[in-house]
């Protein structure tokens, strides 16, 4: 089987009943069917690109039936698995037919990986096997494994939440619908961040036995349809906008659908909206990728991306250390994923850039023209205004659609988390133990093993329409780190050590250090000439257009239109350096650049048995203050968007 490749894919989990009547299964394989297809063609829009994977622990019934439907529309599997396959295997021979063992095995080698949920606290193998509460804690393990792991819930149920069994599909969907409460979690921060909380789809399944009279198998609304429910079609949400719009005008605010709605449907569109938003998210960043790979330019400035990850401003790593190559060797996907995320980022910041500059300057001969057609009464100057003002609104109109401002903020804060994800891979912090124990020999885990996602766990909790993306990702890539066996803990290695304390700590101590200077430079040069130009208007302009300048000459027109533009191009300038936030960046930055000189000077240059733990807990904390650093500044930026308005 070919390997999964560096593209973001789509999670599908799965959860339903064991005991569906035989005779429903060929109608339930092709509403499955139908529902992966839906959701290719709805919300992937048939990329080739994205690829699809499906977690199932393979249970009888649903688990396998999804499973089956979806190896044979080109999707890969993961087979979360509740407990060891041996022990696992118990419950299925014998038990609803005959051969569910064997069939169990059959999937089980279709899937590219089966990792086993670590056992819950104070159980063991002994009392899986002895005690059926106990075996109950790991189905609802491996239930919120799946939860937790996929962006979107197939639910093969019969919609009965009068009775929630532990570790039953009904608890699965609540649990995804709604968010896992403490009593489960037991974990304050994991219940707060409800990253779990996804949309469902519900497949109606009939049980064997107690099916309610008239229970048919069909699929709830779902998707683009529960969209199109609640807020109409295209065209009614488009005049649903405008109304809005023309409200605000007037004065009167018109009311969102949401709040007609109870809090179950409005749960519910809420999350097939932000499904779509950032599924959308994954499908251009895959795209973009597979663009960027397929041209000699793309792929050099992805090597160099990587390049910089690993530059030492110092050059003390050394060429022995090979840094580029130690993070390739124990986080390959890490490591080639930042170095698209990065390369990325910085295509669409220059892309804004450019825009903006472009419309700056159109608007500006834009104004000239008319200033002159107003004075020279020249209808070629009118012509060419018009003109200027019909390609300012097609350059526009592009840039609103491309987002580049706003896609350079997602691929920049997914670019820090997987740097921090790559050093943390190089020091063994986020990793586990085959047995989800600590290992003696590596010093013990600095990280609290509460959940499956150490990493995507220590990111900043922010609203979903801010970073929820980030977080998705991470948590699918500690996904498959986790089912491809690259994440068990190890020893912290010296030389691993070495590079990170050289490329990650002393460079970003570099970069803080620069660019805190760059930013109060940039706030001072803009400061200074918003003044000087003003100044120049008020001073200088002004009193040689009144007092010594012949109005019928073309030295007076120059004047009056630089009286004209010059207070606007002030504006614009002063405008500009307050939507970076420049002085409250610089700030930010000196911070993060005494926090890392701090830790550079903590860091031993050699480690030892007794200092390895603590030097870990150091980059552990380090790495969590650069990901807050970062969901910052994002939000900053996002709460003063730099629009390319004409």
């Amino acid at each position: 089987m070919q390997p999964l490749p560096d593209r973001l894919p789509l999670v599908i989990g799965v959860t339903g009943h064991r005991d569906l009547r035989e005779a429903d299964v060929p109608r339930l394989e092709v509403e499955v069917a139908r529902v992966i297809a839906g959701l290719r063609a709805d919300y992937l829009q048939n990329d080739a690109e994205t690829p699809i994977i499906v977690l199932s622990a393979l249970a009888e019934g649903a688990d396998r039936l999804v499973a089956r439907v979806a190896l044979a529309s080109g999707a890969r599997l993961i087979a979360p698995l509740p407990m060891p396959p041996e022990e696992y295997g118990r419950d299925f021979e014998p038990r609803l037919k005959a051969g569910s063992l064997a069939e169990f095995n059959q999937l089980l080698g279709q899937a590219i990986a089966a990792p086993v949920v670590p056992f819950t606290p104070d159980n063991s193998p002994d009392q899986v096997r002895r005690d059926p509460n106990k075996r109950a804690e790991q189905y609802r393990a491996v239930g919120l494994f799946i939860a937790q792991h996929s962006n979107v819930l197939i639910a093969v149920w019969d919609g009965d939440e009068s009775h929630m069994a532990v570790g039953g599909s009904a608890e699965v969907v609540k649990f995804t619908r709604e968010g896992i409460p403490l009593e489960v979690s037991r974990w304050a921060r994991a219940s707060l961040d409800g990253a779990e909380i996804g949309p469902v789809v519900h497949v109606m399944a009939p049980r064997q036995k107690g099916a309610p009279p008239g229970l048919e198998v069909g699929v709830e609304r779902w998707g683009r349809a529960v969209v199109d429910h609640y807020r109409g079609g295209p065209l009614a949400r488009a005049f649903d906008s405008v109304a809005r719009f023309v409200g605000r005008l007037v004065g009167h605010e018109r009311a969102d659908v949401r709040a007609r709605l109870s809090d179950a449907q409005r749960r519910e569109l809420d999350a097939w909206e932000r499904f779509g938003i950032l599924i959308g998210l994954t499908r251009r960043f895959n795209q973009e990728a597979a663009a960027l790979a397929a041209f000699e330019d793309g792929r050099a400035r992805l090597g160099r991306s990587l390049d910089h990850l690993f530059g030492d401003p110092g050059g003390e790593a050394g060429e022995k250390t090979d840094p580029k190559g130690s993070a390739l060797r124990h986080a390959p996907r890490w490591a080639r994923l930042y170095s698209i995320a990065d390369t990325l980022a910085n295509q669409s910041h220059t892309i804004f850039r450019r825009v903006w500059l472009l419309l700056f300057a159109l608007t500006f001969f834009a104004f000239a023209c008319f200033a002159l057609f107003s004075h020279l009464n020249a209808e070629p100057f009118l012509i060419a205004y018009n003109v200027l003002y019909l390609v300012i609104f097609l350059v526009f109109w592009s840039a609103r659609r491309r987002r580049s401002q706003d896609l350079f903020l997602d691929y920049r804060a997914l670019a820090e988390a997987l740097r921090v994800a790559v050093y943390w891979r190089l020091v063994g912090i986020g990793l586990r133990p085959p047995d989800g124990m600590a290992d003696a020999a590596a010093g013990g885990s600095d990280v609290e093993v509460k959940t499956a996602s150490v990493l995507a766990d220590a990111y900043p909790i922010k609203q979903p329409s801010e970073l929820a993306w980030v977080k998705i990702c991470l948590r699918t890539l500690e996904l498959l780190d986790r089912a491809e066996g690259t994440a068990n803990e190890r020893a912290l290695d010296p030389v691993c050590h070495g590079i990170a304390r050289r490329c990650w700590v002393f460079g970003q101590y570099a970069f803080f250090r620069r660019r805190g200077f760059d930013h109060n430079r940039s706030a001072e040069m803009l400061g200074t000439w918003a003044t000087v130009l003003l100044v120049i208007t008020a001073f200088v302009l002004a009193p040689l257009l009144f007092l010594v300048i012949d109005k019928r000459s073309i030295l007076h027109l120059v004047v009056l239109l630089a009286l004209g533009l010059l207070p606007g191009l002030a504006g614009v300038l002063a405008g500009y350096a307050e939507r970076l936030a420049l002085n409250a960046q610089a700030r930010q930055y000196d911070r993060m650049q005494e926090l890392f000189a701090r830790a550079y000077e903590l860091l031993p240059e050699r480690i030892d048995g007794k200092t390895a733990s603590v030097v870990r807990a150091v980059y552990r904390e380090l790495g969590i203050e650069a990901m807050r650093e970062n969901a910052e500044w994002v939000a900053v930026y996002r709460q003063r968007p730099i629009q390319p308005l004409p």
